[in-house]
């Protein structure tokens, strides 16, 4: 049976993108380089200051509580706060670091390129991300997913971020789609699937980890990206 969808709007950043184990990877060279060992009793500990604070600073960011900026500032200053041999500068410095290192790693999902070798003759697909311009056009084009996509629309270039409305009415116009025929893949249910429901845009959601739903039901949910391809 012929899809009613004509057009797909695709996260990028742990729905493609592995980018929960790019950080993993980049935070591990950060820590021997840095030498953070003597700082903290072990990379797991860091590991988990630094992810709880990144992750409060996404959700502010994606809620337009913070900007841009802030959060990259705060990225690595609230972590290494209690470090006297790091000053504010130096862990800057780190950000810095951080950003050209990770914007190098490939990891993808796993079945990220065979659900797209599956699209992209199916489908307009199009790029949906609160990534910032100057990192996901790199990371994308280092992971070899840059030819698959018709349109690649940032938050970062619009100036509201996902789940904000305009956002989606602005990709529905840039790609020419109809909202009715449009569908959101994605991995953040507050974001991606949140934002595309009170957009009127029906939604898969990507929940490896199965979490429990929220206020609403998305139209659909797979826990690996290759069941996608029992619905589209």
């Amino acid at each position: 049976m012929k899809s009613k969808y004509t057009d797909i709007l695709l996260d990028l950043d742990d729905t493609l993108i592995d980018t929960v184990e790019n950080t993993r990877q980049t935070l591990v060279e950060l820590y021997d380089d840095y030498n953070f060992g003597n700082y903290f009793p072990s990379f797991d500990d860091f590991y988990t200051i630094y992810y709880a604070n990144v992750s409060q600073l996404w959700e502010m960011y994606g809620q337009g509580k913070i900007s841009k900026a802030t959060l990259q500032r705060e990225r690595f200053i609230a972590p290494l706060s209690l470090v006297e041999d790091i000053s504010e500068e130096k862990a800057l410095a780190i950000n810095d670091d951080y950003i050209e290192r990770i914007m190098q790693k490939k990891t993808l999902i796993d079945g990220a390129v065979d659900l797209l070798d599956y699209l992209k003759s199916k489908y307009k697909i199009h790029i949906l991300s609160n990534g910032f311009t100057e990192m996901q056009y790199i990371k994308m084009d280092n992971a070899g997913l840059t030819g698959y996509f018709d349109k690649v629309i940032l938050s970062d270039a619009v100036g509201v971020n996902k789940p904000h409305p305009h956002l989606f009415d602005y990709a529905l116009k840039e790609a020419g789609a109809e909202r009715d025929s449009t569908i959101m893949i994605g991995d953040n249910l507050f974001t991606d699937i949140g934002g595309a429901y009170n957009s009127g845009i029906d939604q898969i959601w990507y929940n490896p980890g199965g979490k429990p739903v929220g206020d609403f039901q998305p139209t659909y949910v797979v826990d690996k990206l290759s069941a996608i391809k029992n619905i589209l």
